[in-house]
């Protein structure tokens, strides 16, 4: 005889009310608690300008100067707030064709970082225009623009990624498909959603000379870059070795030992992703 065996379920919804901050939290009877919200209300304001002061700065930039050219840049939180889904604009200065300097206007140029917490700094990048005799970028810097400041402790036992550079592998293809592998570290007690790693390519004396934002596991240019998929989706917790393909040739002047990366974890993924554009 088969006895048929009932298994509740039980779902619990926590909302949470500080400091005009509405975190939801989901947990479930068959599962360890996640003290990790799935989501926080949004409420934007100056990056530049957090409560009890401090906020978002720009601590260097730097850009290639050959090929497809690319920016890259790295921020810091200086207050003890978190810094959630704080969005920027590459001001970026052209001169196309010999014509007179003006804006490179462009959606890549507009970036948002899921988190950054107090202390932390993150890289941003992007590719920008082909450079040649009559094609030059004149000028580049960032206009940090929105984000919600989060009373420290608000999301719960969230940590940064921890990602390691591995390796450089280049490759004589068109499209550009050289793969730059690392190392991917989460100790979060569940999934996050992925919007994306930012590359920082630096020379041999430190410089900042290039970057870019791309999905993890080498998708959207992945020509000439045969990898074996990771054992999980970027963001997970545990540890995977994963590859991103910049969209332009790593600068020729960049120190590989020096690359760095920043996966771009969320609490959930947006309805309109404007890193994806």
């Amino acid at each position: 005889m088969i006895k048929s065996k009932l298994v509740l379920l039980t779902v619990v919804t926590l909302v949470v009310v500080a400091a005009g901050v509405t975190v939801v939290a989901l947990s479930t009877g068959a599962s360890t608690s996640c003290d990790i919200p799935n989501s926080v209300q949004e409420q934007p304001t100056l990056a530049t300008t957090a409560p009890g002061g401090g906020g978002i700065e720009v601590v260097e930039k730097g850009i290639s100067s050959s090929g497809l050219a690319s920016m890259g840049a790295i921020l810091r939180n200086t207050s003890n707030h978190i810094a959630y889904r704080t969005r920027l604009t590459l001001k970026v200065v052209v001169s196309v064709n010999g014509l007179p300097p003006g804006p490179f206007e462009s959606p890549t140029t507009t970036i948002e970082i899921p988190v950054i917490l107090p202390g932390q700094q993150v890289g941003v990048g992007r590719p920008l225009i082909p450079v040649t005799a009559t094609n030059k970028v004149i000028s580049a810097d960032v206009d940090l623009r929105t984000t919600t400041w989060l009373p420290n402790g608000t999301l719960g036992g969230f940590t940064p990624t921890t990602d390691t550079y591995d390796s450089i592998n280049r490759a004589n293809a068109s499209p550009p498909a050289d793969a730059v592998r690392y190392t991917e570290r989460s100790t979060n007690c569940r999934a996050l959603s992925s919007r994306r790693t930012a590359v920082i390519f630096r020379a041999a004396n430190g410089h900042i000379v290039g970057g870019d934002l791309l999905p993890p596991d080498g998708k959207g240019n992945a020509a000439g870059s045969p990898q074996q998929p990771p054992p999980s989706p970027s963001c997970s917790p545990g540890e995977r070795g994963t590859w991103v393909v910049p969209l332009q040739d790593i600068p020729q002047n960049a120190d590989p030992g020096r690359t760095e990366l920043y996966s771009y974890c969320d609490l959930n993924t947006p309805p309109t992703d404007i890193n994806d554009a």
